[in-house]
């Protein structure tokens, strides 16, 4: 038994030291093997107490309880100082060893704590990758300078794919992936907005309607995709209605192919930065709409550390972002 601050008790103590039979003794126990490479690093039972922050009669009660329970003297005593036997010296060879790898135990520890099992491995679609999962990132590592990330754009349909195979711990898109084995949250929502080339004549209107949008050579999606049925929803059922002149997979190739001055397109408002804006139209529509910002991860282990701050880096850039609608839902 042990005292309130975790030191033999004395009739435990007497018990033992009175005890000189051959029967089995117990094994040392971690604090009589610190406090015995204190002694050996002080050279003295009050310097090992002040090492420790306890009393020099506690030092003391420690090392004759251990070497009672070793049966052979640790250190022969001088008047000023304590001279370790040969046992002891090959004793304290083995003990530096375990406290060697309880140091690169806690130095494993605190490099988990800073930079995770290993690499962060995010998955976004192309128009989150722009700004949003960067800014996320960026904040993620804040004082984390170790951090190291595996950044993948992938359209929807691959998303399911990269988390079977193994390389995602977690995505972002705009639509969370039909999956049994997958977890998908939203986060929030980003504003659906219309670009152009400044020069456009919808660059004049104040907000774009489907007529307004139609009017002349535009850009398109396909039906399936995210933006598609925010397009087609847009502009509504037409019979005989043409398909658009230019279809791409993307927001970011239609911001690219409105920056050629190829036509009016639909994005996602995170697709059109601040310097972006500074060469192009941008205006709302109506009626108007909004895209899912959704986080998705495997149901069948526990999410990485990491990618739950990374989890937490991006609500903080989405609560930011101006004119964001951002859910407030635990993941």
């Amino acid at each position: 038994m042990h005292d309130a601050a975790g030191e033999p008790r004395e009739e435990d103590l007497d018990a033992e030291l009175a005890d000189t039979g051959a029967g089995t003794r117990p094994p040392l126990n971690l604090r009589q093997i610190e406090v015995f490479r204190a002694i050996m690093l002080a050279g003295s039972i009050s310097g090992a107490g002040r090492m420790l922050h306890v009393s020099q009669p506690a030092i003391s009660r420690v090392l004759a309880l251990t070497e009672s329970r070793l049966r052979f003297p640790l250190f022969e005593r001088g008047r000023s100082r304590l001279t370790p036997t040969a046992e002891a010296r090959r004793l304290f060879a083995e003990v530096e060893q375990v406290y060697g790898g309880i140091q690169r135990v806690n130095e494993l520890a605190a490099n988990l704590a800073t930079a995770g099992a290993g690499a962060l491995r995010v998955i976004s679609s192309a128009s989150f990758g722009q700004r949003m999962v960067p800014q996320a990132l960026a904040v993620l590592r804040q004082g984390r300078g170790q951090v190291r990330v595996d950044y993948r754009s992938s359209t929807y349909d691959e998303l399911a794919g990269h988390f079977l195979s193994g390389q995602a711990d977690i995505a972002v898109s705009m639509r969370p992936p039909v999956h049994p084995n997958l977890v998908s949250v939203e986060l929030g929502r980003s504003e659906v907005v219309c670009i152009m080339p400044r020069d456009h004549p919808l660059a004049a209107c104040k907000a774009v309607a489907p007529a307004d949008f139609t009017a002349g050579t535009w850009i398109g999606y396909p039906p399936d995709a995210p933006l598609g049925r925010v397009l087609n929803a847009f502009l509504g059922y037409t019979p005989n209605r043409p398909p658009a002149p230019l279809e791409v997979h993307s927001p970011v190739t239609a911001l690219a192919f409105v920056q050629q001055g190829l036509g009016p397109a639909l994005v996602e408002s995170w697709c059109v930065g601040p310097q972006t804006r500074t060469g192009l139209a941008v205006r709302p529509i109506v009626p108007s709409a909004h895209i899912g910002i959704w986080a998705t991860y495997s149901e069948l282990q526990p999410l990485p550390l990491m990618a739950k701050r990374f989890l937490a880096a991006l609500k903080k850039v989405l609560q930011e972002e101006p004119g964001a609608v951002f859910e407030d839902e635990e993941v």
